[in-house]
């Protein structure tokens, strides 16, 4: 697999606020890159979704559930908050472990980076999506991140907390 990073510079984006959104349900909800995404925290840093898309590279329905644990790795000099991420309780994706990186640039905006380290999917769901795997996640954290910086724009953060 490769990893895939993904580092975008936000405006009207005080780090400070999107850790605390990241924690939210909500949260996840507003920058889904898929069709609907149902969001829960069952823990403090454990997200519980289900997650409802259609692949447009194979134009396959997919249904997926599981949980996101997050791990705040706190404040690194220079390079600011790590929150590091892997996935639980997944019947389709086998292993995904990455982290999110969040460092201010001035007070309203931040520099946000995601960083995918190992991806492997259930060999059931790999059958069903061929190498359009890596592409497809790729283009959903693409659209993620562009989904928080469309929101950014028109709401404030501190509505998601």
């Amino acid at each position: 697999m490769t990893k895939i990073s993904k580092v975008l510079e936000i405006n009207n984006c005080n780090n400070e606020i999107l850790v605390k959104a990241i924690y939210k349900a909500k949260f996840w909800e507003e920058i889904k890159p898929t069709k609907k995404l149902e969001a829960e925290f069952i823990a403090p840093n454990v997200l519980y979704t289900k997650v409802y898309d259609e692949i447009n590279v194979i134009k396959v329905p997919i249904e997926m559930e599981g949980e996101l644990v997050l791990i705040d790795k706190g404040e690194e000099q220079n390079k600011g908050r790590l929150i590091e991420f892997n996935v639980r309780n997944n019947k389709d994706v086998k292993d995904l472990e990455g982290r999110i990186r969040i460092k201010a640039l001035s007070p309203t905006k931040s520099k946000v980076g995601i960083f995918i380290e190992n991806f492997t999917l259930s060999s059931d769901f790999l059958n069903l999506m061929g190498g359009a795997a890596d592409l497809t996640l790729q283009m959903k954290i693409t659209d993620m991140i562009r989904n928080l910086e469309k929101y950014c724009k028109s709401k404030k953060l501190e509505e998601l907390l």
